[in-house]
Parts: C-alpha cells; sequence; structure tokens
C-alpha cells in the first residue's frame, strides 16, 4: 500500500478522534524496515492524551478551546508577548473551531507542531503552551508558552516542567530553544530559572509589525541535563509530586 494512501486513511480516523485506530492501522501497514517507521511513533495516542501531575493538566488544543483562545489573545498585551508575529484570530467562530482542530489531528511530520492548553485540576483554563518549528531531524523545537494575568501561582513552571518530562523523556529529543525579546526581562528571567542558558544575541533579528523596527533577540537553549538539573527536580518535587510517568519513544 502507497505510504500517500496510508497517511489519507490515517488522517481520516484523527480527524474523527480515533487515536488508537490510526495508530493500530499505521503500526499495520508501515513496514517496520521502510523509510517511514517513524510515523509510527508519530502516531502514538500519547501525542493525544492529557498530561497531568501536581496542580496542573495539559490538554490538547482543540476547537472546544475556541472560546478561551479568544478570551486569552484578547488580554492587553497578551498576542505581542505570546507571538507578536502571529496572524490575528479569524473573526467566524467556525473557521476558528476548524482551525484548531485540524492543528489537534497533525502529526509532527504534518505540521511541526504541537499545541496545548494548560488548566488546574478542576480543568479550567489558565494558559497556552506551544513547541513550534519542531524538527524531526534535529530533535529540536521552540517553546511558546503565555498565561492568563491572574493564572494560579506555580501554573507555569509546573507546565514548563511535565513539557520537560514529555518532550526529553518521551519524545526523547535532544534540545528546547526559547527566543526573548531583550525588551522583555521579566520573560528573560523566568526562562534562565527553568534551566535555559543563554546562547547569544540576535541584532536586529526580527521586524516588529506594530513600530516597525528591527528588535533584538536573545536565543536561550536547554539540553536534558540542563531540564533535570537539581534545581529542576527540587521545584518538580514540590510542584509536581514525586511520581513520574515515563513512555519509551518505540511504538506501543
Amino acid at each position: 500500500m502507497k505510504i500517500e494512501s496510508i497517511l489519507e486513511h490515517s488522517l481520516a480516523l484523527r480527524r474523527a478522534e480515533n487515536f488508537k485506530q490510526a495508530f493500530d492501522y499505521v503500526s499495520e501497514n508501515v513496514d517496520a524496515h521502510s523509510p517511514y517507521v517513524e510515523l509510527i511513533w508519530q502516531h502514538n495516542p500519547i501525542f493525544w492524551s492529557d498530561i497531568s501531575a501536581g496542580a496542573c493538566v495539559l490538554t490538547r488544543r482543540n476547537a472546544g478551546d475556541h472560546a478561551f483562545i479568544r478570551e486569552i489573545f484578547a488580554v492587553p498585551g497578551f498576542g505581542r508577548s505570546f507571538h507578536r508575529n502571529s496572524n490575528p484570530l479569524p473573526d467566524d467562530t467556525r473557521l476558528l473551531q476548524q482551525i484548531l482542530n485540524e492543528e489537534m489531528v497533525t502529526t509532527l511530520s504534518e505540521s511541526h507542531a504541537l499545541h496545548w492548553v494548560i488548566r488546574d485540576t478542576s480543568k479550567k483554563p489558565w494558559g497556552v503552551l506551544s513547541l513550534c518549528d519542531v524538527s524531526l531531524t534535529h530533535q529540536r523545537a521552540e517553546v511558546l508558552l503565555g498565561m492568563m494575568p491572574n493564572a494560579p501561582l506555580g501554573l507555569t513552571a509546573s507546565a514548563m516542567l511535565m513539557l520537560y518530562e514529555f518532550y526529553f523523556k518521551f519524545m526523547k529529543f535532544n534540545k528546547l530553544i526559547s527566543f526573548v525579546y531583550k525588551e522583555n526581562p521579566r520573560s528573560f528571567k523566568s526562562t534562565l530559572h527553568l534551566g535555559f542558558a543563554v546562547e547569544g544575541e540576535l541584532l536586529a533579528h526580527n521586524l516588529d509589525p506594530e513600530t516597525g523596527k528591527f528588535l533584538d533577540v536573545i536565543q536561550l537553549g536547554l539540553n536534558r541535563s540542563q531540564a533535570f538539573s537539581e534545581a529542576n527536580r527540587r521545584l518538580s518535587r514540590r510542584l509536581l509530586g514525586g511520581s513520574r510517568h515515563e513512555t519509551s519513544r518505540q511504538p506501543i
């Protein structure tokens, strides 16, 4: 069977949110020795499962989150701090729902991104978390995180620590990247606090769509040893508790 047909059928299953069936179908039809074997791992249902620890729950962003997405992007300054070059949300609710669902059902090789909503244990949404520009070849991605101004204390750090577990232990990726504008010292400080290290300064790197000026950007990076430093382990025990859930990158 051609890989195009396999992916077409698996996408139909994913659009119906039959993620386990999609995984089983791809596992049965992609040979373990073919150049497309990585697609089996990309269909692992864990990619669409909730991630929870301590007082934090990460759920894959989907059409049902459209009202919260509008709410958080309506917060003054949020879009500018989260991703100032992102496209504005469509006015049409159905179109926004369609976009959110299409983002949710894609695999990494299709979208090169993963998007979550950050919630408390009552499932109330407080923020958004994304992996963007995911490189399967180089095993790296850029992380974006944005929270409501009144988010519970510790929820931001909890979400990032949970992402470290998922990213470095399940995905087994090598490096996480964050780009911070030099004019945003608060974000820079919090990024350093969670283990990232400065890798360089990119002068006049990004065009600000509001001011028309080119802005300096600081690039920070994080590898596995930095993610699980002793300081982060202590913070994780305090915020998330001692129990951890680790999953192999091998297909289940």
